[in-house]
């Protein structure tokens, strides 16, 4: 039975990434986070946990979340105290790479588009002349099937008055810029994109595929409301065709061309990715210095450090999504990040750069966020700057303003601010960190102590708070939520099933 104990503690250590005995069986209780010089106790994170009133729920990953955002503010602070802070051009460019990166593949990928993508004219007559697409412009005089009868007869005799008007002789589009309730063509004088029969509503539909060339319709009724729609002749429609056989032809080059790159580097996704790559979302502080390969190309490899990397630059929905993938989802997502990792390798090869305008673009959005949070965290006064205090009283000063302005977020006198871009990745692989599980996990208890405590003072039928409320004012984590926001990586396109769920959009034209 002995043994079988020890066996459970080795198989501890090897899950945990625990680095030996000490650490197992300390196990930092009273800690929950460390972030430089800075400590987060467990008592004070509990403290957080419970601000909230009843109806916050206290599980793992909104502790997770709290205690990733206090290191997060611990370090900007130690970097500002010891002259540490990312300002320079270089340690800018590192802390919004995603957006450089973004950048750079959109410009390689015009440059392959543009000498890759060519629409004949002949073509053009041919999608015009087609049955099966249309350009169309139409008016939209907005009225709902539930309207009273009153109202939708003026909507009515307000369209047929702009249709009388189109019969004398009025520009269409002038009108639809004017009168139209369909914001979306209304901005492009009622033009509709290119779209193929049975796109629109049947009465819209029928009547647009009735139409010659030039010729207008008479008011057509809709569940949206009243409709005058206009077939253009070739010659105001050509353009709009054009771009949108240009753009048919790219998505079809996207794909050839992202597969060429994934035959010509002989990528291949290593047996037991998706298991690295769910450990790794799992446990990403245990994962974030992982050299196992997931993807392996020629020339270089996709490891578990650069899969976080980026999944960090990702919006939180697409986190979530990782989180509950299947292996067939994260094999294919790791193929689609690996080809990405591919263009960039050829938009530098290419030596493809952003622009002047861009970089300054970037570099002045970046200092306005950090001079911004700088000053509402009151990180920005000479107390913190000036080399004549001592680096260890800055430090202390620095690690008072974070809790000062923790302590705003928790009575919601101030609102999250996150910081910019990949700025969060750059500090801490600048300056030491650490999250220790055994910390978090006590905090919960105590914030459950906690809370249940306050619970049973409170008055019979005394009003309650309302469930799901946030621990932190504009701090409650969405399921999955990074602690680095920023873009996606460029180009990538998440296999079917990891992609994020579209806007509503209305079914009108």
């Amino acid at each position: 039975m002995r043994r079988n104990v020890i066996l459970v503690a080795v198989l501890a250590i090897s899950l945990l990434g625990c680095g030996n005995f000490r650490d197992l069986f300390s196990a930092h209780a009273d800690v929950a986070a460390e972030a430089a010089d800075q400590e987060l106790q467990a008592q004070r994170l509990a403290q957080i946990l419970s601000a909230g009133g009843k109806g916050v729920q206290l599980n793992r990953q909104t502790a997770d979340f709290i205690a990733n955002v206090w290191v997060d503010y611990a370090l900007l602070g130690q970097a500002v105290a010891r002259g540490r802070l990312p300002v320079d051009s270089a340690s800018i460019a590192e802390a919004v790479w995603p957006e450089i990166s973004e950048l750079k593949g959109t410009h390689w990928h015009d440059s392959l588009m543009s000498r890759r993508t060519s629409v004949s004219e002949a073509q053009v007559d041919s999608l015009y002349k087609a049955a099966d697409s249309r350009v169309l412009q139409h008016i939209l005089f907005g009225a709902r099937p539930d309207a009273p009868a009153p109202q939708r007869a003026a909507t009515r005799s307000k369209a047929q008055g702009a249709l009388g008007r189109i019969r004398k002789g009025a520009n269409f589009g002038q009108l639809a810029a004017t009168l139209s309730e369909d914001p979306g063509s209304k901005a492009d004088s009622g033009y509709l994109p290119p779209s193929p029969k049975g796109r629109f509503v049947p009465a819209f539909d029928s009547a647009a595929w009735s139409l010659q060339p030039g010729q207008v319709s008479g008011l057509v009724e809709t569940p949206f409301g009243y409709h005058i729609i206009k077939r253009p002749v070739m010659a105001a429609a050509r353009s709009r065709l054009a771009g949108y056989l240009e753009e048919r032809a790219g998505v079809r080059l996207d794909s050839l061309y992202m597969d060429s790159l994934a035959t010509a580097n002989k990528l291949e996704v290593k047996s037991g990715a998706a298991t690295l790559m769910r450990a790794a979302a799992e446990s990403p502080e245990q994962s974030r210095k992982s050299g196992k390969t997931i993807v392996k190309y020629k020339g270089g490899a996709l490891t578990v450090q650069d899969y976080l990397r980026w999944v960090r630059a990702l919006p939180p929905q697409y986190t979530q999504q990782l989180r509950e993938a299947n292996d067939t989802m994260l094999t294919k997502f790791a193929r689609i990040l690996t080809q990405n990792v591919l263009l960039l390798r050829e938009a530098d090869a290419n030596k493809i750069a952003i622009t002047p305008i861009e970089w300054a673009t970037l570099k002045r959005r970046y200092e306005t966020q950090l001079d911004t949070l700088k000053t509402e965290m009151g990180l920005a006064g000479a107390d913190l700057t000036d080399a004549s205090i001592a680096l260890e009283e800055r430090g202390k000063v620095a690690g008072l303003k974070v809790e000062r302005y923790f302590d705003q977020l928790i009575e919601g006198k101030v609102r999250l601010r996150p910081l910019p871009s990949a700025l969060a990745t750059l500090l801490r692989e600048r300056l030491s960190y650490t999250i220790h599980e055994a910390g978090v996990n006590r905090a919960l208890e105590l914030a459950g102590v906690q809370k249940a405590k306050a619970d049973s003072a409170a008055p019979k039928g005394a009003m309650q708070r309302a469930p799901g409320g946030p621990p932190v004012p504009g701090m409650q984590p969405p399921a999955g939520v990074g602690v680095t926001p920023g873009g996606p990586p460029p180009g990538v396109q998440a296999p079917e099933g990891l992609t994020p769920a579209p806007a509503p959009r209305e079914a009108q034209p």
